[in-house]
């Protein structure tokens, strides 16, 4: 007679709550408690945005635990009491069978908290911070150097993608501990695409001939939405019939103002600040991501899903989600004008426009969520079995 396996405890840490990495964490945690997992979200008391709140309110309905602990995302003295509370927090839940933390503050914190605390600790960067762009060479040695050293404290290092395992080498993360688990989303039926299609271009008040171009993103550096108005304003000038749609808000909104102030652009622009991405994109043609690093976008993702093309500068995920050619281009210049040139070759053709749908649908089931969970799953058991 074999007992009852005992419910695994999983932490999950983050501490951007919002964007891709709040939703990746709460599909996680609203997915494990079916497989018998113990499930706590620890997530920063100071950073949430509306949509993850939500989500996060209806905890008691997946069957997961929540709890907020006081980290800021600079790194700081008061790291000092987050690792305390995460450590007190954890131990409250029981302790942890895998520590789970994602992205820099939230990973560096769970391997911090790790001794005493939980069994393993896996740690999911979804972007390295050492690719910012904005960092001195001095600060992308010193974070460099900081993911090599918690390595030491990590069992296991989740990239999102192949570019993201590459960097991951380069960083110097041993070979031995990581592993690739693409984000994943919900793929739609191609009967519930076509309904989506149409009520998206009906909500942003465009025929069914016309054609869109998408920009989906928060307004943060990291993003460069700047640039993408005024890639917008090229296309404007060169196909001055297509539809521009920018969807998102944040700190960059001032300067994304500005921008579209220029040449009287703004009219052009249908600016959707509190747009929900999976709602709106099955009414784009294109979908420009101008991003400077990604581990791998879920608005890349979302594009397969709803059928677009992408044209992206060259970011992790981008070679796992475009077929050069066929659903998209990787521009290796984050120049306007030549990002404007490489989407114009999908407005000028239909053909190419129905191809491009074709494959971004194909390798979309590639990124099912069932599939990431899945995969996660059986990280986590093996984890917990090599231990015991």
């Amino acid at each position: 007679m074999t007992g009852r396996r005992e419910a695994v405890r999983i932490v999950l840490v983050c501490e951007a709550a919002g964007g891709g990495v709040g939703k990746h964490v709460l599909d996680v945690a609203e997915r494990l408690p079916p497989f018998g997992f113990e499930v706590l979200v620890v997530h920063s008391a100071h950073r949430a945005d509306p949509e993850f709140a939500d989500r996060l309110a209806q905890h008691e309905r997946h069957g997961y635990h929540v709890a907020r602990v006081d980290f800021r995302r600079a790194p700081g003295p008061r790291d000092v009491i987050g690792v305390l509370q995460l450590r007190r927090t954890v131990r409250e839940f029981g302790g942890a069978d895998i520590l789970h933390g994602h992205s820099a503050k939230g990973g560096a914190l769970a391997r911090l908290a790790r001794w005493r605390c939980a069994r393993r600790v896996f740690y999911t960067p979804h972007a390295f911070y050492a690719q910012a762009p904005s960092l001195s060479a001095a600060a992308r040695r010193f974070y460099g150097v900081a993911e090599r050293a918690l390595s030491v404290a990590t069992d296991r290092v989740i990239a999102t993608s192949r570019d993201e395992l590459g960097l991951a080498r380069a960083l110097g993360i041993p070979e031995r501990k990581i592993t690739v688990v693409e984000n994943g989303i919900a793929i739609r039926s191609n009967t519930d695409l076509e309904h989506d299609r149409a009520a998206a271009r009906a909500v942003l008040g465009v025929g069914p001939d016309e054609r869109v171009v998408a920009f989906v993103g928060r307004l943060v550096p990291q993003k460069a939405p700047v640039v993408a108005v005024e890639t917008f304003r090229q296309i404007r000038r060169q196909h001055p019939t297509t539809h521009l749609v920018l969807m998102g808000d944040g700190p960059e909104a001032p300067a994304v103002s500005a921008a579209l102030a220029k040449d009287g652009l703004a009219s052009d622009v249908r600016w959707l600040r509190g747009a929900v991405a999976r709602d709106l994109l099955p009414g784009a043609d294109v979908v420009l991501v101008t991003s400077h690093y990604e581990g791998l976008s879920y608005v890349m993702l979302e594009a397969l899903d709803a059928g677009c093309a992408i044209v992206t500068t060259p970011v992790g995920g981008a070679r796992d989600c475009v077929v050069e050619d066929g659903n998209g281009a990787i521009v290796p210049s984050p120049l306007p004008d030549v990002l404007a040139a490489a989407v114009g070759q999908w407005l000028d053709s239909s053909d190419r426009l129905a191809e491009a749908r074709t494959i971004s649908r194909e390798r979309a089931h590639h990124f099912a969520l069932e599939r990431m969970v899945d995969r996660l799953v059986t990280l986590y058991h093996r984890a917990i079995d090599d231990r015991a």
